[in-house]
Order: C-alpha cells, then sequence, then structure tokens
C-alpha cells in the first residue's frame, strides 16, 4: 500500500452544532469520538462478541442481501478475472442470519468474507436510531448500515455527502478528490460490483504497467483509519476506497443532497449528456460546452428578468411545479 496524507481531523467535543458545522464543511474531514457515548460502541469497545450481540438483540429477520468472497480474494469484492461476471456470490438473507453467520467466523482465521450491504437501519434493526441517535442535516437523509466482517470495497464515489460512523471494528479510508477521474481508470458504468462505478485499481497493489496514471494520483490521496465511535465526513463525488479490517465490523451511513427532493438525479442528466454530445464533432462539443456554461454551471448568468415573468417557464428559479415541467418535457422528448 502506498502512503498517503493524513485526512484533516478535529474532535466532537470541539463541535458545538453538528448540523451547522457538517453544513460548512467542504473538504473530508475525520471527527473523532462523534458516536462514542452509542450503546453499539460501548459494546464494541468490549469485545467484537458484545459488539454483535448488541446487533443482534436489534436485528429482526426481514429479507436482505448479504455477499459473500471466498478467502483467496482477501475481502476485495470485485469483478472477476475476465469482467465477465464478479469474484463474489450474493444471497438472499436477514440480517439475524448474517450475524449469526459472523458470530461462527469471529475467531477463524483466513475467513471467507461476508457483509451485508447498504441496508436501511430501522428496516433490518428496529430501535437501533433511537438507541443511537445522530442528527446530522435538515434534509432528508438516509440512514444505512453495513455489517460484516473483513473487506475490500473499491474507490468509487456518492452523488450524496455521507457521514460513516464506525460503530465496530476498525476501517480504513483512502479518498481522493473528483478531478482524479482520469488517473483512477473506472470501470464500466452500467455493470458495477453495488451501483457505483469504481477504479479498476486495487489499491493495496497497484499495477503501474497497466494503470501507469495512477501514480499521479497518488499524491492527492489522503487517508484515515477509524475505530469505534470515530466518523468521516465525505462531501459528494470525492473518490474513496474502505477496507474493513476487523473480525466483526458495523458502519453506520448517513447520506444527503443538499438540494430539495424534487431535484433530479445529476447522474442521470450525464447519461443523457454522453448520449447526446459525447461523440459529436469536437467544434459542436465546444459550441454545447458553452451553452451548458451558461443555463447550468454559470451562477452568475441572469436568465430571465429579460423574459416577461408569464413567459419565463423554465428559465425561472427552479421550485417544484418548475421541476415537474422539466420531468413532463424531458418525456415527451425521450418519447419521441
Amino acid at each position: 500500500m502506498f502512503a498517503a496524507a493524513p485526512i484533516k481531523e478535529c474532535q466532537a467535543s470541539s463541535i458545538a452544532d453538528l448540523k451547522v458545522f457538517l453544513a460548512e464543511q467542504t473538504e473530508p474531514l475525520v471527527i473523532r469520538g462523534l458516536c462514542v457515548d452509542w450503546p453499539q460502541v460501548m459494546a464494541a469497545k468490549q469485545s467484537s462478541k458484545n459488539a454483535l450481540d448488541y446487533l443482534l438483540g436489534l436485528a429482526n429477520n426481514a429479507p436482505v442481501r448479504s455477499f459473500s468472497s471466498q478467502a483467496i480474494h482477501q475481502g476485495r469484492y470485485f469483478y472477476n478475472a475476465d469482467f465477465s461476471g464478479l469474484n463474489f456470490s450474493q444471497h438472499a438473507d436477514n440480517l439475524v442470519s448474517v450475524l449469526q453467520k459472523l458470530a461462527r467466523s469471529i475467531t477463524q482465521t483466513d475467513s471467507d468474507s461476508l457483509y451485508m450491504g447498504s441496508t436501511a437501519v430501522e428496516y433490518c434493526a428496529p430501535g437501533f436510531s433511537v438507541k443511537n441517535p445522530l442528527t446530522v442535516t435538515d434534509y432528508n437523509c438516509l440512514t444505512s448500515l453495513w455489517v460484516g466482517n473483513h473487506s475490500q470495497i473499491a474507490a468509487h464515489y456518492d452523488n450524496a455527502d455521507n457521514l460513516a460512523c464506525v460503530a465496530a471494528g476498525k476501517r480504513t479510508f483512502t479518498l481522493l478528490p473528483t478531478d482524479q477521474v482520469n488517473n483512477l481508470y473506472v470501470g464500466p458504468l452500467e455493470f458495477t460490483p453495488a451501483g457505483q462505478a469504481v477504479s479498476l485499481v486495487d489499491f493495496n497493489n497497484p499495477d503501474f504497467n497497466r494503470f501507469p496514471r495512477f501514480k499521479e494520483a497518488i499524491a492527492k490521496t489522503q487517508s484515515a483509519t477509524l475505530g469505534p465511535g470515530d466518523a468521516i465526513y465525505i462531501p459528494a463525488l470525492w473518490w474513496h476506497q474502505v477496507s474493513a479490517t476487523s473480525p466483526f465490523n458495523v458502519l453506520v451511513n448517513y447520506w444527503w443532497r443538499q438540494a430539495p427532493e424534487y431535484l433530479a438525479n445529476p447522474f442521470d442528466a450525464m447519461l443523457h449528456s454522453m448520449l447526446a454530445i459525447k461523440d459529436l464533432p469536437n467544434e459542436h462539443k465546444q459550441k454545447w460546452q458553452q451553452l451548458f456554461n451558461h443555463y447550468v454551471f454559470a451562477d452568475d448568468v441572469d436568465l430571465a428578468s429579460h423574459v416577461a415573468e408569464p413567459a419565463q417557464g423554465i428559465l425561472a428559479d427552479i421550485d417544484e411545479l418548475t421541476a415537474r415541467k422539466i420531468r413532463q418535457l424531458l418525456l415527451q422528448k425521450l418519447n419521441r
């Protein structure tokens, strides 16, 4: 593994209002001790078994997906050698069953990797958020649970801001800014290990012959290892590789977009732009880039004041009604 710069840190005790504090952040930040008072964390500080037993007391039998990977892959959830499939298996499961399987593997060495991926906390462990509370934003927020033993999740980005809280075990986060996308050799957009496109580079053993530009990315990497009670804020669109290294690990994620719910997903707009613009002649692409800058990216451009108000339409500020009009217009054009 290459050396990375440390991620900036602060102590939770220095934060007066977490919602206000997070709303002001634009760079990754480790917050030590943010969840130290959670019962789940206090159990984890005693032992992996205590942490597992605590969560088992809240778990239910609601259907979930679990994932397993043979020990030979050392917990790296990825594609198979020829990209015809994945190197792990998916299972119809429930959290109680997952925890029972993990209990049997806690004392084993060289065990297969097993984890339950991002699942709404209150769906699979009702009452967890009440007993282990944290309020991070006034925006709509998805709280999800990750449970497993050792695992390595390839570098990817999320469309939303992310506060990840380690509730048991240890996790190492390795981050890179969005502008390193060209140096990360990103895989397919539509066939992915877990929904998000991933870097094909194995951060623990990078192949510089196959991925020479990754050497440039290394200079921009930041990394931190978190223990029970620690949290990390990862801004939207920052690349992050995550390794869980303990026999039993629990991560609680809070995801939110700093935008109203009626706005669309920017990733969908990017896909449509690939379809419509990517293979145009360069001269045309440059002109469309100018139009995108005018209508989308330039905050200081006044789009509507020179138009009579009744006729401004979607040039005006976007509210819920305007968002519906844009969706309707898109559907009409896509259905032609």
